[in-house]
């Protein structure tokens, strides 16, 4: 029996097939750019909480499939009735409530049975899916054998219907759960069927799936050659369908409903392997270059992700081989070390640390939480710690090399901690006194260019008084009367810096450097993250709306953007990733900021000696930072790094 017309629309979103007919059968979801809201309620709450799901949000999820089954139940349709339990057992799934769920899979598998062979194909794969996952979440063997049995139903119904595609999929599935279960052998051969039949059906994103998927099974094998092949035809599919999505309008995340960030490690992780075996010279130098250009693209994922913005992926440029007066650092955090990859002067090195990423990670955290504490000296054990990982390995090439820069390409919790804090116990200094520093949060997305002297404007913008129940800055005031005495310009201050007048300013003036000194916070939701205007919230996607436009300014574009007094979220990796790129979403060449709050008198000593010395054209914006934290580092009452590690110079270091 056909599905009626309603009913098929909702399993296209119960299966999530509708993207160009190659999303994949298992993923719920379904963009709201791709179908309007249905007039029908049943359809209408499916569909939300498909996005619902989509964004991460199960228990509302949840409450949207409740609203579609009680509506599907009132008019006595069963299809739809089952098609919003499999998705409500998907949604349970994800928020831990377990409870109930076995027996709904055991229904919906059975219902699938009265199907056409199609349809019974696209429910029994999602089904035993959801099945699977359970069984991951739970421990239940019982229920890992069922998700492999319902994948097998699925297969056959899928050959019965002369389907390609689904019997790819269905096949691919059941490929993973020989995988996970450690029978490799098997798990090849399934994956290869599978793969023969996305390449029948013209799937790209089931090729992308289970070309991962078969890198993966060769690796567990210890086959690095084959694994590393894999992989590579896996990350050329990825750009096919990151490709495809673009043209068709298609949100990135509806396409795969996978932790594409796992591929890029995983992908690292096998070429530095490689890379180790090599020999030095030319082969191994293109090994490390490409574990530089995955970590690049994933970079530069991570931040079109958390913005939201595709326009960040026009900005990438080839990552370059010498970086004037600097080196690159990248270090690569994997589960069971870490490796650091240090480029510049047109070559590329790599050294491997023997310490695993949750033991360097919960030292970061600490650091993180001691350095703010002004009372105390417990942050430089901690310092010192991750200096012996980090940078004693690499001190012999950096004494060769001999960098006035430390250009960091931080990932994960390293994004959270000023580098410039890192303590040499050997030497008793901390890293700032012995060179600039500058973090990049893509190396590819950055313009590094001099500082125009000649003619700079300055647009400094702030708050002195107490607005929205904030505290005042009582030294903002002295601050900007200084710093405009220094670059001429616009002030804006206190209730002369209200949003309207702080947008009017940069569209009416070329100016090359933004000052605003006022409370801002990064959020881990970048929705949440504002800068506070003598009238309200200033969201920072306005903010990057409004700045972003001098971008496009060729005689002069934004330089400098200085947020003083802002601040991240304590160690949340999220919202250090948001500061990290606000500079590129603002468009300007760098960014100066804060990782949390300090007293506003160390503030103000220290942004305003920091553009004392960016006056003279021989001194570097990085090297001005240096000397600005330097100065505090010799000064009574302000030694303490809680006063001037959380200053980050953002991009451009020249």
């Amino acid at each position: 029996m056909l599905l009626p017309p309603r009913c098929a629309l909702a399993l296209v979103l119960l299966l999530g097939v509708a993207w160009t007919a190659r999303a994949a059968p298992d993923q719920a979801c379904i963009p709201p750019t791709q179908l309007a809201t249905p007039s029908d309620p049943a359809l209408a709450a499916l569909q939300r909480g498909n996005q619902l799901l989509l964004d991460g949000r199960p228990l509302e999820a949840l409450a949207a499939y409740d609203e579609s089954r009680a509506a599907a139940l009132l008019r006595g349709d069963d299809q739809l009735e089952d098609q919003a339990d499999a998705n409500r057992a998907r949604a349970a799934v994800a928020a831990g409530r377990f409870d109930g769920v076995a027996a709904d899979l055991d229904r919906l598998a059975s219902a699938a049975d009265t199907l056409p062979a199609r349809e019974q194909s696209r429910m029994l794969i999602h089904v035993g899916q959801t099945t699977a996952k359970l069984g991951k979440a739970t421990g239940s063997q019982t229920a890992l054998l069922q998700a492999a049995e319902r994948l097998e139903r699925a297969h056959a119904a899928a050959e019965a219907a002369g389907d390609a595609r689904l019997r790819s999929f269905a096949l691919g599935y059941l490929a993973a759960r020989y995988y996970e279960d450690g029978q490799l052998d098997p798990a090849l051969r399934l994956v290869e069927r599978a793969l023969r039949a996305g390449l029948e059906a013209d799937a790209s994103d089931a090729l992308f799936r289970w070309r991962w998927q078969a890198g993966r099974i060769h690796a567990a094998a210890g086959r690095l050659g084959p694994a590393l092949a894999a992989y590579r035809q896996a990350g050329a599919t990825l750009i096919e369908l990151r490709e495809q999505a673009a043209v068709s309008g298609v949100a990135w995340n509806a396409v795969l409903d996978m932790d594409i960030d796992a591929l890029y490690e995983e992908l690292v992780d096998l070429v530095l392997q490689q890379a180790a075996r090599t020999p030095a010279g030319p082969e191994q130098q293109a090994l490390l270059a490409e574990a530089r250009n995955a970590l690049e693209a994933r970079k530069a994922d991570e931040l079109r992700d958390y913005f939201e913005d595709e326009c960040l992926a026009a900005l990438r440029q080839k990552a370059p081989d010498d970086v004037p007066g600097a080196v690159v650092i990248y270090p690569v955090l994997l589960p069971d070390r870490v490796e650091i990859i240090v480029g510049g002067a047109g070559m590329l090195t790599h050294t491997v640390v023997p310490v695993d990423r949750d033991t360097l990670t919960a030292a970061v955290r600490t650091l993180r939480y001691t350095l703010s504490r002004q009372t105390t000296r417990e942050y430089r054990r901690y310092a010192a710690q991750i200096y012996e990982w980090l940078i004693r390995p690499i001190e012999a090439e950096l004494a060769t090399r001999a960098p006035q820069t430390l250009v960091f390409v931080p990932e994960g919790p390293l994004r959270t901690i000023p580098f410039s804090a890192l303590y040499d116990e050997r030497a008793g200094a901390f890293l700032i006194e012995r060179y600039a520093i500058a973090i990049v949060p893509s190396l590819t997305l950055t313009d590094p260019r001099p500082l125009p002297r000649a003619g700079i404007q300055m647009l400094a913008a702030g708050l002195s008084e107490s607005v929205a129940g904030f505290p005042a800055l009582g030294s903002v005031k002295a601050e900007i009367e200084t710093l405009n005495a220094a670059y001429p310009g616009e002030v804006l201050l206190n209730a002369g810096f209200e949003v309207a007048k702080f947008e009017a300013a940069i569209e009416s003036r070329p100016f090359g450097i933004v000052h605003i000194a006022s409370h801002a916070e990064f959020s881990e939701d970048p929705s949440q993250s504002f800068l506070l205007a003598y009238d309200g919230k200033l969201s920072m996607d306005r903010l990057a709306h409004s700045v972003g436009t001098t971008r496009f300014r060729a005689k002069q574009p934004l330089e400098l953007l200085t947020l003083s007094a802002c601040q991240t979220a304590a160690g949340n990796d999220r919202a250090a990733l948001g500061l990290a790129g606000i500079a590129l979403r603002a468009g300007a060449r760098s960014a100066l900021a804060t990782l949390w709050s300090i007293n506003d008198q160390s503030s103000t000593k220290l942004v305003t000696r920091f553009y004392a010395e960016l006056g003279d054209p021989s001194v570097s914006r990085a090297e001005a930072l240096r000397r600005a934290q330097r100065a505090m580092l010799l000064e009574r009452g302000v030694r303490h790094p809680a006063f001037w590690a959380p200053f980050i110079l953002i991009s451009s270091w020249l």
